[in-house]
């Protein structure tokens, strides 16, 4: 009883560590990113990215997160890393599904 205890203990703790892809990413949070964090610290602060892209001609890898922009509307967080994984660029989209009408 004791040791299931223990492991249910870290699986949820090891739960909370590493968000969900499914979560929304909080302006706090895209405040705290920055041009030239690395990959492990972005996954240290965003979690997994919903997907990444790596389109031939901008010779990036792009991470992308959904957000909550001051929490009204919803839009695409994109994370561009260079080839180096050195953070380039931060982008907020709004989000296309949204933005249809």
């Amino acid at each position: 009883m004791k040791g299931s205890m223990m492991v249910l203990t870290l699986a949820l703790a090891a739960c909370t560590s590493f968000p969900s892809k499914d979560r929304l990413v909080t302006d706090r949070e895209i405040a705290r990113l920055h041009p030239g964090a690395s990959r492990d610290e972005v996954l240290d602060l965003l979690g997994a990215p919903r997907r990444v892209e790596s389109p031939p001609r901008l010779e990036r890898e792009v991470w992308t997160y959904k957000t909550l922009n001051a929490e009204i509307w919803r839009t695409q967080l994109a994370v561009q890393f260079s080839r180096d994984g050195v953070v380039r660029e931060i982008l907020l989209i709004d989000d296309p599904v949204i933005s249809r009408g």
